[in-house]
């Protein structure tokens, strides 16, 4: 219902949503300037929709030091597949309810992320040994790594979510997992 109710007002405001399959190769590891210091970031995973070719795209923010940005974990944006293939910010109301997220630290540096439309299942963020930010979450009850995010919605309305994906990768075999949740 909450999913509903946030899509409802991306359609009242003419907010573009989205879907494209090649999103996991843009700008990953790119630099931003933040307070005089160099941070990077490193692609986490990607939303795509049925109803366009526009992703919203989620990147972790890297301190200098290698860890994770605490007080801001997470770079999350639109790459406009649909018209100049470029990045735009998330509005207002992208950033408090549909794309954003709240979050909050755990234990040795990691830190655990809540999506405004996904509140269901926390997504756990940690650094492994190599300095490589990974989004660990259950799918299908497989402790994974999400990749991506889909959400389907019926033809013509932006508003009747039929249903959404979780794609990522098993972290003890490696092999992909899938979830299909049927929104009741």
């Amino acid at each position: 219902m909450k999913l509903l109710i946030i899509l409802s007002f991306l359609t009242i405001f003419n907010i573009n949503l989205t879907t494209h399959s090649s999103v996991l190769d843009i700008n990953p590891g790119k630099e931003i300037k933040s307070d005089n210091t160099a941070k990077k970031t490193q692609r986490l995973f990607v939303i795509e929709r049925n109803m366009n070719k526009n992703t919203v795209c989620y990147d972790a923010v890297i301190l200098p030091g290698g860890k994770i940005d605490i007080s801001n974990p997470i770079d999350a944006y639109w790459i406009d597949y649909a018209t100049t293939g470029k990045r735009s910010e998330l509005n207002y109301l992208q950033r408090h309810m549909a794309y954003g997220y709240s979050s909050e630290p755990s234990a040795a540096g990691c830190v655990y992320v809540t999506l405004k439309a996904f509140a269901k299942r926390k997504i756990l963020l940690l650094t492994d040994a190599k300095g490589n930010v990974k989004p660990l979450i259950k799918i299908n009850t497989n402790e994974a790594q999400l990749t991506k995010i889909f959400v389907s919605a019926k033809p013509k309305s932006y508003t009747n979510v039929e249903f959404i994906e979780l794609y990522g990768n098993d972290i003890r075999s490696g092999k992909p997992v899938y979830e299909k949740i049927i929104n009741q």
